[in-house]
C-alpha cells in the first residue's frame, strides 16, 4: 500500500480554539496495508473508541485560518483483507479532551492508491460522487 501525502489545508475563519487542536484519524475498520502495517477499529462514529485514533495531526491557527499540515495515510482500496476500509477524520480540543467536530463533508473517506499525493478536496470530492 502506499504511503498518501494529503495536502496542506486552511480552515478560514476559524472560531475555536488557537492552541492545542489537532485532527485525529480513525479506521472504520480494521484492515492490512499492503506493507503488512494492520490498522484496527478505531471510529470517530463509536463515542466509545475515540482514544483508539491511530494518528493525531497538530493543527496551527494562522490568519485566523486553521491550518492542517501536510501528513500521509495509507491507501485503503488496495488492502488485501479489506478494500472497502475508509478513515474518519476529527477535529480535536486537546484542552477540553473533546471532539470539535468531524472534519470534512462525509463521515468517511477511503484512499485509493494512485494518485500518490493528493488534497482534501480531491478527497471530498471523490466521496460526493461514489
Amino acid at each position: 500500500m502506499p504511503l498518501i501525502t494529503i495536502a496542506s489545508v486552511t480552515v478560514p475563519n476559524w472560531q475555536g480554539n488557537t492552541t492545542g487542536v489537532s485532527l485525529r484519524i480513525y479506521a472504520n475498520a480494521p484492515f492490512t496495508a499492503q506493507s503488512g502495517t494492520t490498522y484496527g477499529f478505531g471510529s470517530q462514529l463509536n463515542l466509545a473508541s475515540l482514544g483508539t485514533f491511530f494518528q493525531s495531526v497538530a493543527c496551527t491557527v494562522s490568519g485566523g485560518g486553521l491550518v492542517v499540515p501536510s501528513f500521509t495515510l495509507d491507501s485503503t482500496t488496495d488492502s488485501p483483507d479489506n478494500p472497502a476500509a475508509s478513515y474518519s477524520a476529527v477535529l480535536w480540543d486537546g484542552s477540553s479532551g473533546q471532539p470539535v467536530q468531524s472534519f470534512g463533508t462525509f463521515a468517511a473517506f477511503a484512499l485509493p492508491a494512485t494518485p500518490t499525493s493528493t488534497t482534501w478536496a480531491a478527497i471530498f470530492l471523490a466521496e460526493a460522487t461514489q
